[in-house]
């Protein structure tokens, strides 16, 4: 069964939201941060390790596609000695690709999921016409963690952790829905977790911090789900099911809980 994320049925809140100075005044229909900086700045430091270590092993590389190359000029000196010069070319260029950089599937992951935060931050800047004020990449408190997009608005407050995946999502019999041969159990958690701690931070009575798994690239099943308390959306009707929940904060109350991540939370990058 499908629910709507989250319950449409919730009345306006009455926040009294204290009084908190921010760096700089904040304005409905803002944008903070850096989408996908933590990502991309992991993976620049996990190419650049690999690099590292790509330089040392570079001697005994370059060493192999020269004997590999020898190898094959004496092998084809025996039958065709006109074509020694070409046999040991082509067996050190074969070699030599096989041989050469390349970057990690875990770090080529990192990379991808920054331009998956990027593509729903685009999505996101469409909510600033309607008075959303929206941040990007934020350290969750007293976590490693980051905050993809934390989005404020008269719908209330909504963590949205960004997935760039490839394939189907699908479930197992026992219920579990799956991506590839990964579970989504712990992700849907963290995201959960994570929004539990940016609430606990803002210190808000009241104020509930909605969380969301918004997907790029994977097919969901039956178009949306919602397991462990997480909504699972493709990233075409994030903004349009935003949009469609009633309202619960005013204007009043988007800026000054703005007011009060700017003071409280900071950037991850």
């Amino acid at each position: 069964m499908h629910h709507p994320p989250p319950d449409p049925t919730r009345r306006p809140l009455l926040l009294a939201v204290p009084d908190t100075p921010a760096a700089a005044p904040v304005g409905p229909g803002e944008t903070f941060g850096h989408p996908g900086a933590s990502a991309h700045a992991y993976y620049r430091r996990r190419r650049a390790a690999e690099w590292t270590l790509y330089q040392r092993t570079l001697p005994l590389r370059l060493a192999g596609v020269a004997l590999t190359s020898l190898l094959a000029a004496l092998a084809v000196d025996q039958v065709a000695p006109a074509l020694v010069g070409w046999a040991g070319l082509m067996a050190a260029g074969l070699v030599g690709w096989r041989l050469r950089f390349r970057v990690s599937q875990d770090a080529r992951n990192w990379q991808r999921g920054a331009r998956g935060e990027r593509r729903t931050a685009r999505q996101l800047d469409r909510l600033a016409r309607h008075g959303w004020v929206v941040f990007h990449d934020l350290a969750v408190p007293d976590s490693c963690a980051n905050a993809d997009h934390l989005a404020i608005g008269p719908a209330g407050v909504f963590l949205a952790d960004s997935k760039n995946w490839r394939g189907r999502l699908a479930f197992a019999p026992d219920g579990t829905l799956w991506h590839g041969s990964y579970p989504l159990t712990a992700t849907l958690a963290t995201i959960g977790f994570e929004a539990q701690a940016i609430a606990g931070a803002l210190a808000v009575p009241g104020l509930a911090v909605e969380p969301l798994l918004v997907v790029h690239g994977s097919t969901i099943p039956w178009g949306e789900q919602y397991l462990g308390g997480v909504p699972i959306l493709p990233a075409g009707r994030l903004v349009a099911t935003l949009l469609a929940l009633p309202p619960l904060l005013t204007d009043q109350q988007v800026v000054q809980l703005a007011h009060r991540i700017m003071a409280r939370l900071h950037s991850a990058a």
